[in-house]
């Protein structure tokens, strides 16, 4: 199911906590809502799932809005949603199986397809036969399939993922967004993932929206935005990301004061010897490194550009022309 917002507001008080924000979330996809602590991304979320109504604007699921329902048609259209939360959120005093069941209780579904339900669900998280395994028995990753299982149990069309794998390890949480990009792609659901963490947007999301001071600062494919980030926050993400600063194979202790990222299509070609040629610019590479999103690669080159202004100027603009995004280190891009 596709979701549309057009230009959703929301204060507290002085605090533009949402502030215009239009997006268009495409069905059947995993798509991301990144930004720093206090940029609004939980706000919004809130929003979009009808737990809370704006201040203005409207919210559309498909071709219905669901921002100004009655209480009653809200309460029905909120069973086509599931959430899951950054801290699972499971009742400690119900089993893994009767946190799964409490949805279905809710709606008066009988007992028998509660039962059948509730298996298959285990099932598909990787938890068959743990059913009657004690909440304080199962560990961080257990317990985030089960808050998934139970988000699923109403077989909504829309998966809401509130900081879902920020408390836990790296390694768990690969595979908790490995377990949603495949039920993503099993129930054909529109999922939405909000996060802080660029790792989360780069092994799981389809497209991405950037959040900064209530806005949406940027928006676009996650493969287009980590070749050609355009906004200051994008890049400051991307340069503090992780796993990019452990794959980069260091040459130098020098800074570099340029930033070069390569698209899929300029990874393979000699675009820099051909700058050297062209204008004599000398390059001075200080790290390098090349990362992977699902098919494609980009890649990452911090170095310096030796020669005059003018030298410097034709070897940046011809890196551009050839699909090389250039940056000064600093995030601010290079006239």
């Amino acid at each position: 199911m596709q979701i549309t917002l057009k230009n959703l507001k929301r204060d507290y008080g002085s605090l533009h906590a949402v502030d215009g924000v239009s997006l268009e979330i495409p069905s059947n996809t995993v798509y991301g809502i990144i930004g720093r602590s206090g940029a609004g991304k939980s706000t919004l979320v809130r929003l979009v799932s009808m737990l809370e109504t704006p201040d203005q604007g409207e919210v559309w699921y498909g071709d219905k809005r669901v921002d100004n329902l009655s209480r009653e048609e809200m309460i029905q259209e909120r069973r086509k949603i599931g959430m899951i939360f950054q801290n699972f959120n499971l009742f400690s005093s119900r089993t893994a199986a009767g946190n799964i069941a409490y949805p279905m209780e809710i709606c008066r579904k009988p007992k028998e397809y509660i039962r059948k339900r509730t298996e298959e669900l285990l099932a598909l998280v990787g938890l068959e036969g743990r059913g009657d395994a004690p909440v304080s028995t199962l560990s961080g990753g257990q317990k985030q399939r089960i808050a998934i299982a139970r988000a699923l149990a109403s077989e909504p069309s829309i998966l809401f993922c509130d900081e879902a794998t920020s408390a836990l390890d790296p390694q768990t949480t690969r595979s908790i967004l490995a377990l949603i990009k495949e039920i993503q792609k099993k129930m054909n659901l529109t999922v939405v993932m909000i996060t802080h963490q660029m790792e989360v947007v780069r092994d799981a999301c389809d497209r991405v929206a950037v959040l900064d001071g209530g806005k949406v600062v940027e928006e676009g494919l996650v493969s287009d935005i980590f070749s050609s980030p355009k906004s200051v926050v994008t890049k400051d993400f991307l340069s503090n990301l992780t796993s990019v600063k452990e794959s980069l194979v260091r040459l130098s202790d020098k800074a570099g004061h340029f930033t070069l990222r390569f698209s899929s299509e300029t990874t393979s070609e000699p675009i820099i010897s051909l700058v050297t040629k062209e204008t004599g610019a000398l390059f001075n590479i200080v790290a390098a490194g090349v990362q992977y999103i699902e098919d494609r690669k980009y890649g990452v080159m911090v170095l310096d550009i030796e020669g005059d202004e003018d030298i410097k100027k034709k070897a940046v603009d011809m890196l551009r022309s050839n699909g090389v995004t250039v940056e000064a280190t600093v995030g601010e891009e290079v006239k």
